[in-house]
C-alpha cells in the first residue's frame, strides 16, 4: 500500500509505546516523534537514564520496576535491555499483553528460543526484531532489484559487520564508567561475536529473501590488545562463518573486533552482481564475469527524508516504522519471530561449530513445531565472565581499583591515538597526503599530559595486582602506547622536536614529488624505445594459420591508419587491436619505418597474446603460431643485423572474434659487429 509522505499509515490512530531499557531505547525518541508514536512509559535501573526520559517526556510514567512498567496502558514495548535477557523480557511483555519490538539478538539459548516462539504463537501478538542494518538506502535498493529478478538466483554473498567494541567492555554505552568501577560491562565483556550476528546475516536474508539452513565456522584464536576474554567467547576476536542458504547458495558472514571497522557487502547472483563499499553501490550486469560494471545512485523510495535524520543511517526509522505499520495496518514486517529465530540460531550454531573444530551444524526451522523438540531443554551457552567478582582479587584496595573502568576507557583511547600516529609515521613517504600526519601528532601532543596521568594510575594497578585480569588488559594497552617511552617527563619536548622535524620532512617529500612530476613531463630519451605509434591496416579474412601471412609494404593500399599505443610509465606501451576490431575475427598488419644512424646488431622484442609473424624490410624474421594469454613485454625476440639507413617493420597479427589481441614492440640495445654495445643514446629514430 502506498501512502503520502505526510501520512505514514492508513489509520489516524496513534500508537502508544513504552521503552524497557533507556540507554539504547532513548535513541528511538526522535523516530517516534517523526512517526507520531507517543512514548508514554519507561523502565531502567539507571537513575540518570530515567531522569533523561522524564526530562524529554514529562508526562511519561518512569520506573525501575518492570512489573509496574508493564502494568501501564500502552500498545507495545521497545525492548532494549541487556542482550542475554531479551527472551525472558520479551515473554514477560507478551504475557502482559504488549506487542514487542526487541533489540538484537532474539534469544541466547535454544531452549529460550523454543519458549519465545511458543509464547508469541500463544499470545497472538506482534513480535518484531529491531534489526536495523538491512534498511540502509543501498541495501533496500539492492533488495528491491533482487525481488524484481535483476540479479537472478543467489549464488554467493559476503557481508561484513566489523565493529571494535573493546572500549565498551569497560564502560557503559553512553561513555560512563561501569557501576562501581572495578569491574566490566554486564554482557559486552564476554558475549561471543557469533551471538551478535544479525547486523551482517540479517541484511543478507532481507536482500536475497533466503534463510540459513547450515553453517560452519573455524576457530580464530587471535585477539585485539585489551580484550578481556582469553578462552571461548568474547568480542575481541574475529567470527566468520560459511552458511548454506535455503536456495543452495553459500554466504560468508563476518563479524568481529579487528583492526578495521567496516560493512562491505558483495552479492553474486546468476545474472548480476552488486557491491557496496563505503555506501557506494556498484552493479555488474550481463550474466557473466565480464559484464558491464557501473556505479549507481540509490535512495529510499519513500520516507527517505524522515529516515535520513534518524539513527544508524536510517535503519532505526525503518525498524520502528515496519513494527508500527504491522500494528496499525496489519502489513507484516520483515523480521517476525521466525525470521528472527533463523538469524539468531545461525549464530548459536556457528559458535558450536567453532568450538567443535569446524564441524557443520544444521539450522532448525522453528516454524515447524517438530523442529523445536530436540532443543526444548538445550541450555548450552558461551561461558560468562564473572562480572560481580570483578577483574581484581578479593580484598583489593578499592580506592585504587575503583578507577579501573575509567582508566581502561581512557587508556584505550590514548594508546590507540598514539599508535595511529607512530605507525603512520613509519610509512610517511608512502602516504598520498603526508601532511595528514600533522594533526595526528598534534592530537598526541595535546593528550600527552592526561595520557601520562592515566599511565601512572594504570601502572600502579598492574604492579599491585600483577596476576589479575585487570593487570593483563591494562598492561596490553600500556605496551601499545609505548609506556616506557611516552610516560617519561622529557617525552613532551622530544615529541615537539619531532613535530618540527616532521614538518620539514613533509615539505621535502612534497618537493621531491613535485620534481618527479615535472621530470615525468619532460620528453624521454629512450635507451630501449618502444614503438608508440603504429600504422594499422584494415582487417583481412584469415587464410589458414599466421605462417601463411605474406609481407606487405606501407606503400601498398592496405587501408592504413595511424593509431597511438597506450603508454604505461616511461618504458611500456601496448596497442590493443581489440579496441579497433572488437568482436571480429581476422588478420591485421601493423607497420612502421625507422632510421638507423650506425650499423649494428639489433634485438627486436615483441609482447603478444595472439599468433604473430614479424617482417623486417620484407623478410620474415620470426613467427609464433599460437595464442598465449596474456600479453606481456618481451614474450618473444629476434636478433637482426641492420645497416645505417631506413628500415621497415611489419607485424602480421592474428585476432579472434570476441577477444582481440594486444602487442608490445621495442628495440633491444644494439651491438656492433664484434658484439660490443654501441652509442648509449641509442642511434634510432622512429618516424611514426
Amino acid at each position: 500500500m502506498t501512502v503520502s509522505r505526510d501520512k505514514f499509515f492508513s489509520s489516524d490512530r496513534r500508537m502508544k509505546l513504552g521503552f524497557w531499557g533507556l540507554g539504547r531505547g532513548m535513541m528511538f525518541c526522535r523516530t517516534c516523534a517523526k512517526l507520531g508514536i507517543d512514548v508514554v512509559a519507561g523502565c531502567d535501573f539507571n537513575p540518570h537514564l530515567r531522569d533523561h526520559l522524564k526530562r524529554t517526556n514529562p508526562d511519561a510514567f518512569v520506573t525501575d520496576n518492570y512489573e509496574e512498567f508493564l502494568a501501564q496502558e500502552f500498545d507495545g514495548v521497545l525492548l532494549a535491555t541487556y542482550c542475554p535477557a531479551h527472551a525472558d523480557h520479551a515473554i514477560a511483555c507478551l504475557e502482559a499483553g504488549k506487542h514487542v519490538l526487541s533489540e538484537v539478538t532474539t534469544f541466547h539459548t535454544m531452549a529460550e528460543g523454543v519458549r519465545l516462539v511458543e509464547a508469541v504463537e500463544k499470545s497472538g501478538l506482534v513480535y518484531n526484531l529491531a534489526e536495523n542494518f538491512p534498511f540502509s538506502a543501498p541495501n533496500m535498493y539492492i533488495a528491491k532489484k533482487w525481488r524484481e529478478g535483476l540479479f537472478g538466483d543467489l549464488m554467493y554473498a559476503e557481508y561484513d559487520y566489523i565493529h571494535d567494541l573493546t572500549q565498551f567492555c569497560y564502560m557503559q554505552t553512553d561513555g560512563r564508567p561501569i557501576g562501581h568501577g572495578d569491574t566490566v560491562h554486564t554482557w559486552i565483556s564476554w558475549l561471543d561475536w557469533h551471538y551478535y550476528n544479525t547486523h551482517s546475516l540479517g541484511p543478507l536474508m532481507y536482500v536475497t529473501g533466503t534463510r540459513p539452513v547450515r553453517t560452519v565456522s573455524l576457530p580464530g584464536e587471535q585477539r585485539l590488545d585489551g580484550s578481556l576474554m582469553t578462552g571461548p567467547g568474547g568480542m575481541g576476536k574475529v567470527a566468520p562463518s560459511l552458511i548454506n542458504m535455503s536456495n543452495g547458495a553459500v554466504v560468508r558472514n563476518l563479524m568481529g573486533s579487528i583492526a578495521s571497522d567496516g560493512e562491505n557487502r558483495r552479492f553474486w547472483g546468476t545474472r548480476g552482481y552488486a557491491e557496496v563499499v563505503d555506501d557506494r553501490v556498484s552493479l555488474r550486469l550481463g550474466a557473466g564475469g565480464e559484464g558491464e560494471k557501473h556505479e549507481v545512485v540509490v535512495d529510499w523510495d519513500e520516507f527517505g527524508e524522515y529516515a535520513f535524520r534518524t539513527g544508524h543511517a536510517g535503519g532505526d526509522f525503518w525498524a520502528l516504522y515496519f513494527f508500527a505499520r504491522e500494528l496499525i495496518d496489519g502489513d507484516p514486517a520483515p523480521f517476525d519471530i521466525y525470521s528472527a529465530s533463523d538469524c539468531t540460531i545461525a549464530g548459536i550454531m556457528a559458535f558450536r561449530s567453532e568450538m567443535n573444530g569446524g564441524n557443520p551444524y544444521d539450522i532448525p526451522d522453528f516454524r515447524k513445531p517438530e523442529a523445536r523438540e530436540p532443543y526444548r531443554n538445550d541450555h548450552a551457552a558461551p561461558p560468562r565472565y564473572d562480572v560481580e567478582a570483578g577483574v581484581f582479587p578479593k580484598g583489593a584496595d578499592y580506592e585504587l581499583t575503583k578507577k579501573f573502568s575509567i582508566t581502561m576507557r581512557d587508556l584505550i583511547n590514548y594508546s590507540r591515538t598514539y599508535r595511529a600516529y607512530r605507525d603512520w609515521e613509519t610509512v610517511l613517504e608512502d602516504m598520498s597526503d603526508p601532511a595528514e600526519a600533522i594533526p595526528m601528532i598534534d592530537r598526541v601532543i595535546n593528550m600527552l599530559p592526561r595520557m601520562q596521568e592515566v599511565q601512572k594510575v594504570a601502572r600502579e594497578m598492574v604492579n599491585r595486582y600483577p596476576e589479575s585480569d585487570g593487570a593483563r588488559v591494562l598492561g596490553e594497552m600500556l605496551a601499545l602506547g609505548d609506556e616506557e617511552v611516552t610516560s617519561k617527563p622529557a617525552y613532551m619536548k622530544k615529541l615537539k622536536d619531532e613535530r618540527r622535524k616532521l614538518s620539514r620532512r613533509i615539505v621535502q617529500i612534497e618537493s621531491d614529488r613535485e620534481k618527479e612530476t615535472e621530470r615525468r613531463k619532460q620528453p624521454c630519451k629512450w635507451k630501449s624505445p618502444f614503438v608508440t605509434t603504429w600504422q594499422v591496416s584494415k582487417l583481412y579474412r584469415k587464410q589458414g594459420d599466421i605462417s601463411k601471412a605474406k609481407p606487405v609494404k606501407l606503400s601498398q593500399n592496405r587501408g592504413w591508419r595511424s593509431v597511438t599505443a597506450k603508454t604505461s610509465g616511461s618504458e611500456e606501451s601496448m596497442l590493443s587491436v581489440n579496441s579497433l576490431y572488437e568482436m571480429q575475427d581476422g588478420v591485421c598488419y601493423l607497420a612502421n619505418r625507422f632510421k638507423v644512424r650506425k650499423n649494428g646488431i639489433w634485438t627486436l622484442h615483441l609482447g603478444h597474446d595472439g599468433a604473430v609473424k614479424l617482417f623486417v624490410d620484407g623478410n620474415s624474421v620470426m613467427c609464433v603460431n599460437e595464442r598465449i594469454n596474456p600479453a606481456y613485454v618481451d614474450r618473444s625476440g629476434v636478433t637482426v643485423k641492420l645497416s645505417r639507413g631506413t628500415h621497415e617493420i611489419v607485424c602480421a597479427l592474428d585476432t579472434d572474434a570476441g577477444l582481440g589481441w594486444g602487442i608490445f614492440f621495442r628495440f633491444g640495445v644494439p651491438k656492433d659487429e664484434r658484439g660490443k654495445c654501441v652509442d648509449p643514446e641509442f642511434p634510432v629514430q622512429i618516424d611514426f
